[in-house]
């Protein structure tokens, strides 16, 4: 029972691996100590309330923001966003391929670029490594409020 609640508690607090490391020993003396004055580990389990209930108390007593997902997520759509919208005003702007300067009509002078790819992608992909990493977060935060 103890054990299954601690595992429990650990994947339920939002803390850094430090701070849960610090909860979960003192609840282990918690539990020891409880013991060694005769309660037994139901008693101590009906004390601490549910997983939940304790992970709620811990977090609010270390100042710990309860949200749906945090700033993370939103932040790292908004910058994907903005590159997403960087990228698309770069390939708009650019001329027809094989064209040079601002002609509206391909020649067959080879124009050779700096780069042997267009930096443009880049943002691109970028933008969609920011996307998939939002998408990843608001992911594990789901699975761990439901518990699994």
């Amino acid at each position: 029972m103890k054990e299954q609640y601690l595992r429990q508690v650990a994947r339920r607090l939002s803390l850094s691996r430090r701070k849960k490391r610090e909860v979960l020993r003192d609840l282990e003396e918690a539990f020891a100590s409880a013991q060694e004055h005769g309660e037994t580990e139901e008693k101590v389990l009906e004390r601490l309330g549910s997983p939940e209930e304790f992970c709620a108390g811990v977090e609010e007593q270390l100042g710990v923001r309860q949200g749906r997902g945090g700033t993370a997520p939103i932040l790292l759509t908004a910058c994907g966003a903005v590159l997403l919208g960087l990228f698309a005003a770069a390939q708009a702007g650019r001329p027809p391929e094989g064209a040079i300067g601002q002609a509206d009509a391909a020649t067959t002078i080879q124009v050779e670029s700096a780069f042997p790819f267009d930096p443009a992608w880049l943002l691109l992909g970028l933008a969609a490594l920011l996307l998939l990493w939002a998408a990843a977060l608001v992911l594990r935060r789901r699975r761990k409020e439901r518990g699994v």
